[in-house]
């Protein structure tokens, strides 16, 4: 049976059933009737057995992991541990045997076959190996791939994979920024690539940097921003909270988290020092309250919100434009969330407090 690495698009989704798992289980279970009379050399000891096939597996050397693990089959008691183990290995053997050799084509198809590998991880039981421990491993060899092929220079690959991305993934965070950064050059309002970016920043150390890159994602559009990856801890985990703590709808969470991570700190004052970019800015903000009185929806509130936040941080450039008002935008922040807005109040209060 041969996997089917499907052709995704920029979000890498993969749909990948278990059927492979399947197939691993009754692979593994048919190495499971005991040898007869086998004596145990005494360098194949139960442990080191084991300790051989998860090295194997780290290694990407999947021929060699799947007979360690079929060997300590047969010879003990598998477990769950070593069945996922051989699932593993034998859901990426299959993968990468339809890879292209060389070429193009390869880097973005060994893309594919991570992210449907992501997705096989997350179908098998708790407590199974995460795809977190090969992900390095892996990527080194499409950052390999990607440097074979002639295109460590290339900002996107095919189905508009970031180059950036491999070498993020292999701890090269000054490569992968510099990439990145490429990327928005060729889309300028790419919010998933500003979210790899902000990763990459915080992977090197810049964490102020990494947060003002962040809040750019979402200024665009925080919805697209790839959250299964992001690397930024107390950003995820007030995205897991906002429905419970906050009462705000799981659907919206994305959409209003970038607000409430500016009211609790974590993200600062957006200063605008041009006066082209915040008319530019406000352009942006007019269209968007256009669009909201014609097709009112929550969503369109939240965006509204979080850009009232950023107008009421310019408050010289917005007394002095013509058409809005700062009052009214903080009125109608106060309308789209209340209880929001009152925490933002304070705040405010605490930046004026000191001296931020």
């Amino acid at each position: 049976m041969r996997m089917n690495i499907p052709r995704l698009t920029f979000s890498w989704r993969s749909n990948h059933s278990t059927d492979k798992k399947v197939h691993a289980l009754s692979i593994l279970s048919d190495q499971k009737q005991p040898m007869k009379m086998e004596q145990i050399p005494l360098f194949e000891d139960e442990y080191m057995l084991i300790n051989d096939a998860a090295a194997a597996l780290k290694a990407l050397c999947f021929d060699d992991a799947l007979e360690l693990l079929k060997r300590y089959s047969g010879l003990y008691r598998g477990g769950k541990d070593v069945e996922r183990k051989f699932q593993i290995a034998a859901f990426l053997k299959e993968g990468l045997s339809a890879a292209p050799l060389s070429g193009p084509d390869r880097p973005s198809y060994l893309f594919h076959v991570w992210r449907s590998f992501e997705a096989f991880c997350r179908s098998l039981s708790p407590g199974s190996p995460t795809d977190d421990e090969l992900r390095r491993p892996f990527f080194h060899t499409i950052v390999a791939a990607i440097e074979g092929s002639g295109l460590a220079d290339s900002a996107f690959l095919a189905d508009w994979i970031p180059v950036g991305y491999a070498h993020l993934q292999i701890g090269d965070h000054d490569r992968a920024i510099r990439s990145l950064q490429a990327c928005l050059i060729a889309t300028p309002d790419n919010a998933t690539i500003y979210g790899y970016l902000g990763d990459a920043y915080l992977m090197r150390g810049d964490r102020e940097v990494a947060r003002q890159v962040y809040f750019t994602a979402c200024l665009i559009d925080p919805v697209v921003l790839d959250w299964n990856h992001l690397r930024d801890d107390q950003l995820k985990d007030l995205l897991e909270r906002l429905p419970e703590e906050y009462d705000c709808d799981p659907s919206l969470a994305c959409e209003w988290l970038p607000a409430y991570a500016y009211v609790q700190g974590l993200f600062r004052p957006r200063q605008i020092r041009l006066w082209e970019e915040f008319k530019t800015f406000t352009d942006g903000y007019f269209e968007l309250k256009k669009t909201a009185l014609q097709i009112p929806s929550p969503s369109h509130a939240a965006k509204l919100f979080l850009r009232g936040i950023v107008l009421c941080d310019n408050e010289p450039f917005l007394r002095m434009f013509k058409g809005i008002e700062f009052a009214e935008v903080r009125r109608e922040m106060k309308e789209a969330n209340a209880a929001l807005f009152a925490e933002y109040l304070k705040q405010i209060d605490r930046h004026r407090r000191n001296g931020i």
